[in-house]
């Protein structure tokens, strides 16, 4: 129930009893009203309009509602609450360009020099001497090119064991394979370049074959094989 209604009663039921013994005091002593007589009951009056006016401005005070204090009505204190991450803006990844391979150097632009050769996969960077087909000595130790040789076909012959070595042990490891680069530098200085066609081991009897002339321009490589040297490695190019 809202205060406010027990509040208003009492104070009309103070203002009735009040006015009522002002009347009944004034009745009893028979004086004439605006007559002033001490000690009579009108010096009691004006403390009880006093008293009237004050509880009649109380009454003109606004009423102050009570705050419940109920259990149930009690205020509920919200629980904190963890503030989410705030997420981290996406970086897009660079993308990689394909970087295109670099064509490797032609012969005529990667290799200079007269009377040379190279076999790049096999470390072999040599100068070539003139073996003239009359020459009845033996080799020494040197990459020759041999005058015996027909039309296109650049005959090239080392021995084993030195000049050739990396040559005779790609074969014997099998590492010679088929289009094998070797370049060569002839003595006016034009380099072309020849890859492996097929390789054979013979018998030096009876290889004419291997020097004969070429209908295209080839190379033949040779050394030797056996414990005793008595075969030969014959290795055949064509100019690419």
């Amino acid at each position: 129930m809202s205060p406010r209604v027990p509040f208003r009663r009492w104070l009309a039921a103070s203002l009735i009893a009040v006015s009522l013994a002002a009347q009944s005091s004034a009745a009893a002593v028979g004086v004439v009203p605006n007559a002033v007589v001490p000690g009579s009951v009108d010096s009691v009056a004006p403390a009880a309009v006093a008293l009237t006016a004050g509880l009649a401005s109380l009454a003109r005070r606004p009423a102050v509602a009570v705050p419940s204090v109920h259990p149930s009505a009690a205020r509920t204190v919200p629980k904190p609450t963890t503030p989410k991450p705030t997420p981290k803006p996406a970086v897009a990844k660079p993308v990689a360009k394909p970087v295109a391979k670099p064509k490797p150097p032609s012969a005529a632009t990667a290799f200079h020099g007269r009377n040379h050769v190279w076999i790049p996969a096999l470390g072999i960077n040599r100068s070539i001497s003139f073996f003239p087909c009359s020459r009845s000595r033996p080799p020494d130790n040197y990459v020759y090119r041999w005058g015996c040789a027909g039309r296109n076909n650049v005959y090239l012959l080392g021995h084993a064991y030195s000049v050739f070595k990396p040559l005779h042990d790609a074969y014997v490891r099998g590492r010679l394979h088929k289009g094998m680069l070797v370049v060569y530098a002839d003595g006016n200085g034009r380099v072309r370049s020849y890859r492996v066609s097929y390789w054979k081991v013979v018998s030096p009897v009876g290889a004419d074959w291997a020097w004969a002339a070429q209908s295209r321009p080839s190379m033949t490589l040779q050394t030797c094989l056996g414990a005793q040297s008595q075969w030969r490695l014959i290795v055949r190019l064509v100019a690419v």
